[in-house]
Formats: C-alpha cells, sequence, structure tokens
C-alpha cells in the first residue's frame, strides 16, 4: 500500500527535475538614484545668490532674531544688504544641506545657522 506522503514527496521530486535548468532568476534592475534636492536660490561660496530673487527686507529691520527664523539663505544676504564674511557649506545626516554664514554687525560676530535653505537660528 502507498501512502499518501510518499505519492506526494515522489510528485514534488518528479515536478522539480521537469524545470528547465536555464532559469536564472531575474537580475535585479538598479534603481535611479533620487533627483538631486533643489532648494531655490542658494548663497554661493563667495556669498552672492545662485539666482535673483524679489524679497523686501524692510518688515524684518530691527526684529528679534526669532523673527528671522525660516528666512532662505539670499534672504538674509538681502536683509543686510552685503555679502557675509564667510560661507561654509556642506551636508549632514539631519540635512541635505548645511550653511554657515558669518555676519560682522554692529554689536559683534553673528553666526547664521541654515538647514535646507531655512535659517534655524542665529548665535551671536
Amino acid at each position: 500500500m502507498i501512502k499518501p506522503l510518499a505519492v506526494l514527496a515522489l510528485c514534488g521530486l518528479v515536478l522539480s527535475a521537469c524545470a528547465p535548468a536555464h532559469d536564472k532568476p531575474a537580475a535585479a534592475v538598479p534603481a535611479s538614484a533620487p533627483p538631486a534636492p533643489s532648494f531655490g536660490a542658494v548663497v554661493d561660496e563667495n556669498g552672492q545668490c545662485t539666482e535673483a530673487i524679489t524679497f523686501d527686507p524692510a518688515p524684518y529691520k530691527g526684529k528679534p532674531d526669532d523673527a528671522l527664523v525660516g528666512l532662505s539663505e539670499c534672504q538674509i544676504v538681502a536683509l543686510h544688504g552685503q555679502p557675509p564674511l564667510s560661507v561654509m557649506t556642506g551636508a549632514s545626516q539631519q540635512s541635505r544641506r548645511e550653511t554657515t554664514m558669518l555676519y560682522m554687525e554692529p554689536n559683534g560676530k553673528a553666526v547664521y545657522l541654515f538647514s535646507d535653505n531655512g535659517l534655524k537660528r542665529i548665535v551671536r
């Protein structure tokens, strides 16, 4: 008497032997790289904006630092009316673009810290 499990095992062996030997798993198609982020007009290493912007700095003159948070790099340059003394740009795990701009202001040095083209804080 043939046991049902033996029949199933035998059928599995027969079917696996019938599979063509030239079948290979499909090669994975490499995913295309994500598009480069676009941050709009940003400040280059010379302190110049990469694009022209429209910005009225008058409402921000004399405002506390907290009121400036969120402004772009080029908006801060327009607010000062001149390029920063120095610009450093890089990347980190938290953002794709981090920029530090140094200005000499009447009360001393001010370091503007940006993340992805938005002002995060000012260190005086």
